[in-house]
């Protein structure tokens, strides 16, 4: 099993597709493991896909205190050095997009190009994720299984929930499987509050970006997305009709043509996605 270690901290990590294509590099968000990129990789797999388990979920070290965006992107790179790859493309999504854009700034050299998904800047969110908090508080009592019923209206579209409820359902199967410590999610929320790239997105000019968003996200409003990528000089913003915050299950082939158009260079300044 591939593991990364920088220090006493060890970072699981894995490839699918294809060895000889360019590499891509894939973190995911909150409480999440490699797993929740299921839906995603299969339109990939020409490329070499590099999947990580974040600090504290999956197969990776546990959280033993405080935790920071600049730890994260320390483990990112100690992926990307054991991978023995110079420079990947990045694809982050929720808090993956926010340790990609701190990657991008403290590590310019090591990322060909971004894609920034269901994400945010920082520093715009009117009120507290209340659901999240609340679901998290009460799963040591609780149980997955009940936090779940609080968790799921709160990232996916009402439109998935009743017409595709076993997509929804596949998803909460493998969260319940990753049994990420609530520890390990109230230490990526305490990261999450702090991060805020606002006043340093200029410096990603000249760096290939497309920002991915649902118009329908109730987690991180579509407003974030826009003003991440009007903060990034050429950005491209993507705009996905009808798509909330899990959007490679809300609409998995509007993701996959955005981060396909973006890695083949074929991409617009911006489009909206019907």
């Amino acid at each position: 099993m591939p593991t990364a270690r920088h220090g006493d901290v060890r970072i699981h990590w894995l490839r699918a597709g294809d060895p000889a294509g360019e590499p891509v590099l894939l973190v995911m968000g909150l409480s999440g493991s490699h797993r929740d990129w299921h839906r995603h990789v299969p339109h990939l797999l020409d490329f070499d896909v590099i999947l990580i388990d974040n600090r504290g979920t999956g197969l990776s070290s546990p959280v033993g205190g405080p935790l920071t965006m600049e730890d994260m992107v320390r483990d990112v790179v100690a992926v990307l050095d054991a991978a023995q790859v110079e420079s990947a493309h990045v694809h982050g999504t929720s808090m993956g997009g926010m340790i990609a854009q701190q990657l991008a700034l403290a590590h310019r050299d090591r990322v060909r190009s971004l894609v920034l998904s269901a994400t945010t800047p920082g520093g715009m969110l009117s009120q507290p994720p209340w659901r999240l908090l609340l679901a998290t508080a009460m799963r040591p009592i609780a149980g997955w299984q009940r936090t779940t019923a609080i968790v799921v209206p709160a990232l996916y579209a009402e439109h998935t929930r009743k017409a595709a409820p076993e997509r929804v359902k596949a998803d909460v199967h493998i969260r319940l499987e990753n049994a990420t410590d609530p520890k390990t999610t109230l230490a990526q929320m305490a990261a999450i509050a702090r991060h805020d790239t606002r006043e340093r997105l200029y410096e990603l000019a000249g760096l290939p970006v497309t920002v991915v968003h649902g118009d329908k996200d109730l987690l991180v409003p579509p407003s974030h997305g826009r003003a991440l990528a009007e903060g990034i000089p050429g950005a491209r913003f993507v705009l996905l009709e009808g798509a909330a915050h899990i959007l490679t299950t809300d609409d998995e082939h509007g993701v996959a043509r955005a981060v396909r158009e973006h890695l083949e260079g074929g991409a617009t300044r911006e489009w909206s996605a019907a």
